[in-house]
């Protein structure tokens, strides 16, 4: 017997205000709304934690989505797609013409309810039920529209009345069996009700032949498909649904199929914002479909799903790849009166059958230029490999396999804390301010953030807490170990110094101590230039423009940093210091690996060559222990002395093995005396601290006037 735990919502007078969650970027984030105190258990809202995500603990396992505020954001992101799709329709079947009048309505599968709710406003004569096993968060509902925790999966529906339509979306691989799924609906819908399937195909399809049989993405939908069916979950070939319609009983069956291309390939206008929007869904489902599937059924770590997906997103990406997914819409009618919606519509519903001649003429102009010299998109990741997650052991640390080498500094446990620490003295050092460019005030509005060289993500998560409006994505040679992760930031394993391939722009691009990690400094700012914005993009905005060049002006870039060489203001630090001779041979292994350390103060000039204006740098100083008298930098040569005291052997280990062939108890040995004049206050040195940030002009035809020195 299926239960029905029904909750109720507070509905407000102003309830007509939410066509405004039809901007997707703009959604205000929804509170959870209050359980009914007899209907929604402790276990269904106590969500399950897992891998950083949440998911719904009624019948735990069953469905293997999370159910977190990111989810919520991008499956109502894929609902704006899908009502793009359909001419702004909320589906093909009678029941949804403006002109209809409706009786009762199930949503099953509502997910964040949005469908629901938007039916509810179209048709404020008719009553709306959503089902799903987690509760949505919605905060303002129609008072047509309820939600209830259910399984529509049971062995017999008990719902009190028939239902007039019957509308489910995307549960391929959620359904165990169709057949009996599509006859529950059958027998609860009134005669003359109408069924509504809107189904993908999970296999990308290219017209072209251009899309590899043994890609990355290939490869990743044979996963997700093995891993389902060990879990009894297997993806229906969606077409064949038509028949079992047909097979339960509805009449006048229609099948129509719609392509949602992968990334902006193709050359006409409409396909390519499709086809921007649905990278934009399909880049962050990726992780939200797969992680659970791997984790729970291959065992894989959370590490190994991040790799995984590195090579994924560059195939998701290529527009050299002209492919696309199938997405079909079903509709069908239970025999018996003409029509349970009025005005009648007539018994044939005129929809084209699928027609698999389709084709999306490609824009071959955009493709030739993102093509490299072997005939690729040069890939801003690399093939994945087990060597890539298991890091590279050596001299006591690990290091990242990612790009194995371009990186000098650990990425174990022990640098991880040491990151951590270092974080909390740069807050220190600037007032607990996250960075001095105007995206961290905290009464700011702040769309897409970029934090390059991601680390731990300390950053990136403190930046996501103090502005949850943001979007933030935080990337690094090597995956973040961080267990609680705001919903609005995500990490990606990825390399900058390659081409750089994101769907949407940047309003403010973050790094921080990044010297010696960038082998040409004056063509990553260029990257940054090119590829921060202001204001943030709404969908609505892509309709007119898709943001091919990313050109829209007024973003911020910030470049938080640190010179090697200490300086002693009063020249107390001898030449012949070993900490000056360490430094020395760090930059000699740095400059023969080809990734010198650079002035950092010679990047405000970098900026302003690029092109940003109103560039600022501020210069701050690290005593290297105790030594000054104010108590504001004694507390900070304090911590300072504590954090290169880990960091010397950290940073300095693989280049002077590796580079200069010491060995590790040379290394060892050497670092006793550094360690020595690092803890001498009679030196009085300190380590210069720069932030330096700039805005790309709100005028491309505005020159960039010359500033002098800060």
């Amino acid at each position: 017997m299926m239960v029905n735990l029904a909750f109720s919502v507070q509905i407000p007078d102003d309830a007509s205000e939410l066509d405004s969650r039809r901007l997707v970027h703009s959604v205000t984030r929804l509170q959870s709304i209050a359980p009914s105190s007899n209907s929604i258990t402790s276990s269904i809202m106590n969500y399950r934690h897992e891998n950083g995500r949440t998911y719904h603990k009624y019948k735990d396992g069953k469905y293997v989505f999370p159910n977190d505020e990111r989810e919520t954001e991008r499956l109502d992101l894929q609902h704006e797609i899908l009502t793009y799709t359909f001419d702004g329709k909320l589906g093909l079947a009678p029941p949804c013409r403006e002109d209809a009048k409706v009786g009762r309505v199930l949503d099953v599968g509502t997910g964040s309810g949005v469908w629901a709710i938007e039916f509810g406003d179209l048709h404020p004569e008719a009553e709306v039920l959503g089902v799903d096993l987690s509760p949505p968060r919605q905060e303002f509902v129609p008072p047509n529209v309820r939600f209830e925790i259910d399984d529509v999966e049971e062995e017999e529906w008990m719902h009190s009345s028939s239902f007039d339509y019957i509308h489910s979306r995307f549960m391929n691989a959620s359904i165990a069996n169709w057949k009996e799924y599509i006859k529950n609906c059958y027998d609860n819908l009134a005669p003359g009700g109408y069924l509504e399937l809107t189904e993908n195909q999970v296999d990308p399809v290219s017209d072209d032949g251009t899309l590899p049989q043994n890609c990355a993405i290939a490869k990743y939908v044979r996963a997700i498909q093995a891993a389902s069916e060990k879990m009894g979950r297997t993806f229906v070939d969606v077409p064949t649904l038509k028949n079992v319609m047909e097979e339960v009983g509805f009449l006048n069956v229609e099948l129509r199929q719609y392509t949602w291309p992968m990334n902006p390939w193709p050359r006409e206008e409409r396909y390519r914002v499709l086809g921007l929007w649905c990278l934009e869904n399909f880049s962050k489902a990726l992780e939200a479909v797969c992680v659970a599937l791997f984790t729970r059924v291959f065992n894989w770590t959370l590490v190994e799903v991040n790799v995984f997906l590195v090579d994924v997103r560059n195939d998701l990406r290529n527009p050299n790849y002209h492919a696309y997914f199938n997405i079909y819409c079903l509709v069908g009618r239970k025999p018996g009166k003409e029509s349970v919606v009025s005005p009648g519509p007539p018994t044939n519903i005129n929809m084209a059958e699928v027609d698999n001649e389709v084709v999306i003429a490609a824009d071959h102009e955009e493709s030739e230029d993102s093509q490299s010299e072997g005939g690729q998109t040069a890939s801003s990741t690399s093939s994945l490999s087990s060597s890539i997650y298991r890091h590279r052991l050596e001299n006591g640390r690990t290091y990242h396999r990612y790009k194995d080498g371009k990186y000098y500094a650990p990425n174990d446990e022990a640098e991880s804390e040491r990151l951590d620490f270092q974080h909390d003295i740069f807050l220190y050092t600037i007032d607990d301010k996250l960075g001095l460019a105007p995206p961290c005030a905290e009464d700011a509005k702040v769309g897409r953030v970029l934090d390059v060289g991601t680390g731990t993500g300390s950053w990136a998560m403190d930046f996501g807490d103090l502005h949850p409006e943001a979007e933030v994505i935080g990337v690094d040679l090597s995956p973040a170990r961080a267990e609680f992760v705001p919903p609005n930031v995500r990490f990606e394993v990825d390399d900058l110094e390659e081409e750089w391939t994101y769907s949407l722009p940047f309003e403010y691009i973050h790094s921080r101590f990044m010297t010696a990690s960038i082998n040409n400094w004056k063509e990553y700012i260029q990257k940054c230039y090119e590829s921060v914005i202001f204001p943030y993009i709404c969908l609505t905005m892509l309709i007119s423009q898709t943001c091919d060049s990313n050109l829209i002006p007024g973003g911020y870039l910030e470049l938080q940093d640190a010179d090697v060489m200490p300086r002693s203001d009063d020249n107390l630090l001898p030449k012949d210091a070993a900490i000056i001779k360490y430094v020395d041979m760090l930059k000699e292994a740095s400059e023969k690996s080809g990734r010198e350390y650079v002035e950092v103060s010679s990047l405000k000039n970098l900026m302003i060559e690029a092109g940003f204006v109103d560039v600022e740098m501020q210069m701050y100083k690290w005593p290297h222990n105790e030594w000054p008298k104010e108590p504001r930098y004694k507390k900070l040569g304090y911590w300072t002395q504590e954090n290169f005291g880990a960091a010397l052997e950290a940073i300095c280990m693989a280049p002077f093995t590796r580079v200069l062939d010491w060995t590790r108890d040379e290394v060892n040995v050497f670092l006793i005396d550094v360690r020595k004049d690092l803890k001498n206050k009679s030196y009085h040195a300190y380590c210069p601290v720069y932030c330096i940030f700039g805005r790309r002009p709100e005028k491309e035809d505005t020159p960039a006037p010359s500033q002098p020195e800060s």
